[in-house]
């Protein structure tokens, strides 16, 4: 049986004062059925050396760091500094099931008019560090598109264009949006394919997030209409 020919996959990882968690991300990384070919972490402004500790763990991981510009500066600088067809932007707390890549990959091997492949994702809670009080902290499948959950072509990538990193938070719901209005051909898996962990050292703050959602949601009213957003 010839062997299926598969294109090149990056992933880039933004990071920011990520603790224990990096590790366990990177490592399912390396237990993929499918190896990525390029993995770059973009420490954005972390406090201390958590991030260069996990990378020098991973012989071959790539590492940028900037100053703390927010999650979109450092995935656009991360995806800048890869090369591969194939392009997925995961958390530094979440983790890939191992056949992730192998699954997503093949149907973009398979079917040259998908853009982008969308898995879906686990939301399970960590025990040692649990949610704030009030948040989800029970194990359900979600049907949200997450980056983390999906491989894009890089063509995708470059014609939608980079995450607005004028938005605090919910730039990936923006970005998303934008590449459904330019025409991205999506392919939904019924896989769980992302495992995406809450616990109580998420950053995103109530008040900034709906500061983010209503920007991100004035954009997509303005882009619908014909107007640029300012």
């Amino acid at each position: 049986m010839i062997p299926r020919t598969v294109t090149s996959v990056a992933v880039v990882i933004p990071a920011r004062d990520p603790g224990p968690y990096l590790d366990e991300t990177l490592q399912t990384l390396f237990d993929q059925t499918l190896k990525p070919t390029e993995i770059m972490v973009v420490d954005d402004g972390s406090r201390d050396d958590t991030v260069s500790v996990s990378v020098a763990r991973f012989p071959g991981v790539g590492l940028l760091r900037q100053e703390p510009l927010g999650r979109g500066h450092a995935r656009n600088r991360g995806a800048s500094a890869t090369s591969a067809e194939y392009l997925l932007f995961l958390d530094a707390d979440d983790l890939l099931r191992p056949n992730s890549l192998e699954l997503m990959a093949a149907v973009l091997d398979d079917q040259p008019g998908v853009d982008m492949v969308v898995g879906r994702t686990i939301e399970f809670a960590d025990t040692a560090h649990p949610p704030q009080q009030g948040a989800r902290a029970t194990e359900q499948v979600v049907r949200v598109r997450l980056l983390g959950a999906s491989l894009m072509r890089r063509s995708l990538w470059d014609r939608v264009g980079t995450f607005d990193t004028s938005l605090a938070s919910r730039e990936a719901i923006d970005w998303m949006h934008r590449a459904g209005l330019a025409g991205a051909a999506q392919f939904e898996l019924d896989d769980i394919v992302l495992e995406r962990r809450l616990h109580g050292w998420n950053r995103t703050t109530v008040l900034k997030d709906e500061a983010s959602f209503m920007a991100v949601a004035r954009a997509a009213i303005g882009r619908k209409r014909g107007v640029q957003p300012q």
